[in-house]
């Protein structure tokens, strides 16, 4: 008989054989992954680690003695999504011994607290390679939001495009960043486009204008911008990962958060050409992969991240139950 029944300290060393048992499953699929956090040791640190933030809870799943399935939670707020309810890459894992039905059966114990309590927007990152797992929350009226993938770079092959007029690319400098606030804006507004049609309020877009900005004072930040004669024609911005909890993240890996053409250029060459020479010094500084992500609808981005390599490896979902629920049940 399984029970269900809130998390302890005497479960986190056991949820810590379970995290690192998905992880060694997850690393079959993806040999890049950490490798470290097969440990149940760093396992625990990174479930520990999550738990030292205020607003995060837990239950366990338990047959006998033995926890069988876990899963973590965080309450959070937004401008965007409003009170919702957060599941990390790190928050979910059951033991492969059991059926993945086992999922479905955790979220509902845990989640009906959260709807009781005005939660009505759920979203959590998924691991990929159990597909049997992800359809658990597909079934559970889960939709895809977010690719997570990863780019071995000895594996990338330079296509040697020569959009005409020649690309001039550069390093960024502080002296760009009113040009940084202007491409802030291709991203964003490509976003609210068919068939993304993701809204961009103008506070959002505010704050995206003041991250680009932020740039020109990031140490850890690469940033590159092609230009075509007195044209702007893209750019890429890479960050440097300082997270040793991640366990997506390998070593040498450094993330690509946002990487735009100018719309009046797409479908040229410009972001091929743009990958080759950033690839190739992201290479020469040592690195060894690449992260990046992009919006499932975004159909421009779907195809051509993959196209250049990129595997995706996690996937964040998200749920938004009617709010009517709050009052109406059938009576």
């Amino acid at each position: 008989m399984i029970q269900f029944m809130g998390m302890e300290e005497k479960h986190i060393r056991q949820m810590a054989v379970l995290l690192a048992k998905r992880q060694e499953r997850e690393r079959k699929a993806f040999p890049y992954l950490p490798a470290r956090f097969e440990e149940i040791d760093e396992a625990e640190g990174v479930i520990r680690k999550m738990l030292e933030r205020p607003y995060v809870g837990g239950i366990v799943a338990v047959r006998g003695i033995d926890v069988i399935g876990y899963l973590l939670y965080e309450f959070k707020e937004s401008a965007e999504r409003g009170r919702y309810v957060w599941m990390g890459y790190e928050s979910i894992a059951v033991s492969e011994h059991e059926h993945p039905r086992l999922v479905r059966l955790l979220y509902a114990d845990a989640g009906a607290e959260w709807v009781k309590n005005g939660y009505f927007h759920h979203a959590l990152m998924v691991p990929l390679a159990e597909q049997k797992l992800l359809n658990e929350w597909l079934d559970q009226s889960f939709y895809f939001e977010q690719k997570y993938a990863l780019l071995p770079l000895e594996k990338y092959e330079p296509k040697n495009v020569s959009p005409q007029p020649p690309l001039k690319i550069r390093r960024g400098t502080p002296e760009d960043v009113q040009l940084y606030k202007k491409m802030a804006l291709w991203n964003s507004i490509h976003q609210t486009a068919a068939p993304s049609w993701n809204p961009i309020t103008k506070e959002t877009m505010e704050e995206v204008k003041k991250g680009y900005e932020e740039l020109s004072e990031e140490e850890n930040s690469y940033v590159w911008i092609a230009e075509q004669g007195e044209q702007v024609a893209g750019f890429h911005v890479y960050y440097k990962d300082g997270d040793p909890y991640n366990l997506v993240i390998p070593e040498k890996c450094i993330e690509l958060p946002a990487a735009s053409t100018n719309p009046d250029l797409r479908g040229r060459g410009v972001g091929r050409t743009m990958a080759d020479h950033c690839f190739a010094e992201l290479q020469k500084d040592g690195f060894e992969y690449i992260f990046a992500d992009w919006r499932t609808a975004n159909h421009l981005a779907s195809y051509f991240w993959p196209r250049l390599g990129f595997e995706p490896v996690m996937v964040r979902m998200s749920r938004q139950i009617d709010p009517r629920i709050a009052w109406a049940h059938g009576r």
